[in-house]
């Protein structure tokens, strides 16, 4: 990514202090006017995403709908999920497993409800990003608390069961059942992550997932 060489205007744009609806208007009309066209666009995308600039509701919502349209209606094989494009989207939106931008882990789940049970090829790394802000305080889920007595939060709860619903699962997660993922009386697993979190990612992904 930093590499890439910005175009005219979106080159202008990344020097901006604020994005305005404007400016996305702009964007969406002048700099992906055809849509997002291969990999090239998707880093334009995600260096506008990544730049210092203010991101007003509108950028917000255009780059998680872009976003997730494109992985799943353009992105070959169209319509469907398979391993490669998840793949793929976790290169794209993660370094080391974990998702640094809020908009990123709501595209991540606006494409995982827009596959459904096919999605579970990202359910594992769309919830290490639970595992990474309860545990290390770590990306956009992190509430000031961390380590193994962090107390899992509505906001990580309701994240968990949007993933949930978005593979199909008619039965909510409660609060009582979130927190026993991060029970410091637990033994804890080799890796240092709690048994208790690995049977839930296997429970929810299927034998022989691994923990991403």
């Amino acid at each position: 990514m930093s590499e890439l060489r910005l175009s005219y205007p979106a080159c202008r744009l990344a020097e901006n202090t604020e994005f305005t609806p404007q400016d996305v208007q702009l964007i969406q009309h002048s700099v992906f006017a055809k849509g997002l066209e291969g990999s090239d666009a998707v880093a334009t995308l995600l260096a506008l995403e990544h730049c210092r600039a203010e991101k007003c509701v509108e950028w917000d919502e255009y780059f998680i709908r872009t976003l997730a349209d494109y992985l799943v209606n353009h992105m070959a094989p169209a319509g469907s999920m398979t391993r490669a494009k998840a793949d793929w989207l976790r290169r794209v939106l993660s370094r080391g497993g974990l998702i640094a931008g809020r908009n990123e882990v709501e595209a991540l789940v606006r494409i995982m409800e827009m596959t459904g049970a096919q999605s579970h090829y990202l359910a594992a790394f769309a919830l290490s990003q639970v595992w990474y802000a309860v545990v290390e305080g770590e990306g956009p889920l992190a509430s000031r608390r961390k380590g193994l007595w962090a107390v899992l939060g509505m906001e990580q709860l309701t994240y968990i069961n949007r993933v949930l619903a978005a593979l199909g699962s008619a039965q909510p997660f409660s609060v009582d059942d979130a927190e026993a993922l991060f029970d410091p009386a637990l033994d804890l697993a080799p890796d240092g992550r709690k048994s208790a979190w690995c049977e839930f990612i296997a429970r929810v992904t299927g034998p022989g997932a691994a923990v991403a």
